[in-house]
């Protein structure tokens, strides 16, 4: 019998080094993903199309974009993000379509400009940054700087915020503009203040997961733009901010290299007089300043710090409030004092007692609107007894849902459980993942049925109606 032929030598060299290749090929594929798959993917980095604006005014201008509130999102009723709000009035001067395309990772943002599927990228890119050095990016259209959040300093939760000089740990977005290849604080060096090691989230992802999480309590601090501070600090009342901690950095957007009308186009747009003084009003309307803050709990709640308290407790208003007294409604009528004295004053005078021996008209709707907020305070603690044993978080549930609706309060205890929170307990849990629902990402999740919601408000109003309520109820029991 024939002996059956064997392939040469060199022929199987030839084939093991096939099999090896496939073999690492497939596996690069596993671990990029679908994008490294496509023309165009990570491995060969693409054939460039060929798309500039003359092809682009044709047909519609594509916005590849991250889900951030500083780039885009998607709200009830339309479109907003800084970066798109900006490239959308480019877009309008240029009388051709705009269109966002979402992309779920940021490792897919250069591949997909060049293999066409967009033709800007708009990521709260850096002009020194990986993807931006690979591209022709714009003329900056703004500069931000590096600064660090950290928990507020807060009495009811035992929290002291300090900045001395910087924390030995802070967390960054990997596709932060701050993000540095040394795991260092921005502008620091060894040896000085600041120079301790960061810790990078989640690199798949961009956005705002570093702060967040300081916002619920899971990290020390984190590393963000003065942009996003100031953005944040409209919905987080929890949160601290410092000072820049290193130089500013210019953001740009990116285009493909051979889109150089495109990118013409853009410069002029972006340096036209007319057009910074536009873009300056935009950027004002998504935060400007990163407002100075006192501890939390400020407002006077004890008797050393406001004599004027104690006469709003004493007035023997008929009835109870759910098992809270009148001290509950002395206590709400005197947070809206504060925060709106003309159309509080009139309540505060029914619980006066010297106001009472000449009743007057806007006296006699006084006492009727307080009849009517302890009813709604009632029904509020029959809805929440069943599931709040607890008399003292319950009052708390109460009062948040009397400020903002009991479904939004609702969506947060849901929110909680879903974020590992505790939804029985309302300080540090509940409170903290009700102001997430001012968030794009938050308030569209199918656990929240009720939309965004204000939460930094309630998180402040719940914290000094309580804060006055046991005030109140003190200053009741004295002799």
């Amino acid at each position: 019998m024939k002996q059956k032929d064997r392939p040469a030598p060199m022929t199987r060299r030839r084939f093991f080094i096939g099999v090896l290749a496939a073999v690492i090929l497939a596996g690069a594929v596993m671990v990029l993903g679908p994008d490294a798959r496509r023309p165009g993917g990570v491995l060969s980095g693409g054939e460039l199309v060929d798309r500039d604006l003359d092809a682009i005014m044709k047909d519609t201008l594509r916005v590849l974009v991250i889900e951030h509130h500083l780039t885009y999102a998607r709200v009830q009723g339309g479109e907003t993000g800084l970066e798109y709000e900006l490239l959308k009035r480019m877009a309008r001067r240029l009388k051709v379509p705009i269109k966002a395309v979402v992309v779920e990772r940021s490792d897919s943002l250069l591949p997909m400009l060049r293999r066409g599927a967009g033709d800007v990228i708009a990521a709260q890119l850096a002009r020194t940054g990986h993807i931006a050095k690979r591209l022709s990016v714009t003329t900056p259209y703004r500069f931000v700087s590096p600064v660090y959040s950290v928990l507020r300093t807060d009495r009811v939760m035992g929290l002291n915020a300090t900045f001395d000089p910087l924390p030995d740990t802070a967390w960054v977005s990997a596709w932060s503009p701050f993000a540095p290849a040394t795991l260092r604080f921005p502008g620091s060096h060894d040896g000085e203040p600041g120079s301790s090691r960061t810790i990078f989230t989640d690199t798949t992802r961009f956005g705002d997961n570093a702060v967040i999480n300081v916002a619920l309590g899971r990290v020390k601090a984190a590393i963000l733009s003065d942009a996003s501070a100031s953005y944040f600090a409209r919905s987080f009342p929890q949160l601290a901010f410092s000072q820049p901690v290193g130089e500013p950095v210019p953001l740009v957007f990116a285009v493909r290299p051979n889109s150089r009308q495109l990118l013409r186009a853009l410069d002029m747009r972006i340096n036209d007089p007319k057009e910074k003084d536009a873009m300056s009003m935009l950027m004002m309307a998504y935060g400007f300043e990163i407002p100075e803050r006192d501890a939390l709990g400020s407002i006077p709640c004890t008797a050393d710090e406001g004599e004027e308290l104690p006469r709003y407790a004493v007035h023997p208003f008929v009835g109870t409030v759910a098992g809270n007294d009148r001290d509950l409604l002395a206590a709400i009528a005197f947070q809206n004092s504060v925060s709106d004295p003309d159309t509080a004053g009139v309540a505060q005078q029914a619980l006066d007692p010297e106001g009472q021996t000449r009743l007057s008209a806007p006296q006699d709707m006084a006492n009727a609107q307080l009849r009517a907020a302890a009813r709604y305070l009632a029904e509020l603690d029959s809805i929440w007894a069943p599931t709040i044993a607890d008399p003292g978080q319950r009052l708390r549930f109460v009062v948040a849902s009397y400020t903002v609706g009991a479904g939004h309060v609702m969506d947060a205890r849901a929110l909680a459980q879903q974020l590992s929170l505790d939804p029985q307990r309302w300080e540090g849990d509940v409170e903290r993942a009700i102001t997430l629902l001012a968030l794009p990402r938050y308030f569209s999740l199918p656990i929240v049925k009720n939309g965004p919601c204000r939460g930094g408000e309630t998180f402040i109003r719940v914290r000094e109606v309580s804060c006055l309520y046991d005030h109140f109820r003190a200053a009741s029991r004295r002799p």
